[in-house]
């Protein structure tokens, strides 16, 4: 009884963290939400933007990660419904807008 617990506890996190990787969505709501603020909302309208096109998805199995497909570099990453964004600058790049961490505008 005893090896089925240890058992269960040792494979339990692997099973959580797969069950809750941020996913596509979550990733491009955060990676847009820093260019342009935490207050914007994102819409269907944003998500369908054709500067998305760029950016590729990957999956590992309980880590999930983006990249720029053209410079091969890393976006962003997640675990655990937690995101880092890694390139900050992918986003006013992509939309060519001016973020506020490059403007020093704030609200």
């Amino acid at each position: 009884m005893k090896k089925w617990i240890i058992i269960a506890l040792v494979i339990a996190p692997f099973v959580y963290a797969n069950h809750y990787k941020p996913l596509l969505l979550k990733h491009q709501q955060k990676i847009y939400q820093v260019a342009v603020g935490p207050d914007e909302t994102v819409d269907e309208k944003v998500y369908s933007l054709p500067q998305w096109d760029g950016l590729e998805f990957i999956d590992w199995k309980f880590v999930t990660a983006t990249q720029d497909k053209s410079k091969q570099s890393l976006v962003s990453f997640g675990i655990i419904n937690y995101i880092k964004i890694v390139d900050r600058e992918w986003a006013p790049r992509a939309f060519e807008i001016a973020s506020r961490e490059t403007t020093g505008v704030t609200k």
